[in-house]
């Protein structure tokens, strides 16, 4: 694993609560307690990463929880709804079917992938991430990428709405090999993410806000049906000046 992910496995091993290869595998009935999480109470109130320099708001919707990552940001998750078509302990029957969860965090440590200046820059340099696989590490809570994940398509795009140098990117990636699930084939979707480099930061420090699923193989997403849940998320991204 390259060294950069280090600190991004630790801090956000649980980024989507249960999915961490680590997690335990003692049966129970997920909610925002038992996944060690608080609950979203109100939509308004903006969570604020000071240290990191940024704030946004909760995703819409109901049954999200939320988890505060010290000062690099905070995670969401969605808790699923339940089924029993899948031979396993409850705890991974829900988990490993289907997961939803959003995250905010500093990228801080980036450097061995340069200096982007540009917005052409930032564009080809998260571009070379979504290839490294690194958000699909992150948001599965794995340490390598090798004979886990397949790049499907992705599509990554300058976006100037949020005052800073910013891309969006959408990305579909094949994982095998889950420990939770061997011989199961999941699809790890990203849709709408985006990438700002801060721009008040005295150092280089990156910001990726976005969404992610991740669902069996020959599943539906549901990511049109959540979209009016994580879009907002998304886009209420605000900067300012860390302390």
């Amino acid at each position: 694993m390259k060294p950069y992910l280090t600190w991004a496995f630790y801090a956000l091993c649980l980024s989507l609560a249960v999915c961490c290869e680590a997690a335990d595998s003692t049966p129970i009935t997920p909610n925002c307690d038992t996944l060690q999480s608080s609950p979203v109470t109100n939509l308004e109130q903006r969570i604020e990463i000071a240290a990191s320099g940024f704030s946004v708001l909760p995703p819409r919707g109901e049954r999200w929880c939320y988890r505060l990552m010290s000062s690099q940001g905070v995670s969401f998750f969605k808790i699923p709804q339940f089924r029993k078509d899948f031979d396993g302990p409850p705890s991974l029957e829900t988990a490993v079917l289907r997961l939803s969860g959003a995250m905010a965090m500093s990228l801080k440590g980036l450097w061995d992938f340069g200096n982007p200046q540009s917005p052409d820059e930032l564009k080809s340099l998260v571009s070379v991430l979504i290839n490294e696989h690194l958000f699909s590490q992150i948001s599965a809570g794995v340490l390598s990428a090798q004979h886990r994940f397949g790049l499907l398509e992705s599509n990554v795009a300058i976006n100037s709405t949020l005052g800073a140098n910013c891309v969006t990117f959408d990305a579909v990636i094949k994982e095998r090999g889950s420990v939770q699930a061997p011989t199961v084939a999941f699809v790890v979707n990203l849709p709408g993410n985006i990438v700002c480099r801060h721009p008040t930061a005295s150092e280089i420090d990156l910001i990726w806000v976005g969404f992610v699923e991740r669902y069996v193989d020959g599943d539906r997403p549901a990511s049109d049906t959540l979209k009016g849940e994580y879009e907002p998320f998304v886009q209420s991204l605000q900067f300012m000046r860390p302390r």
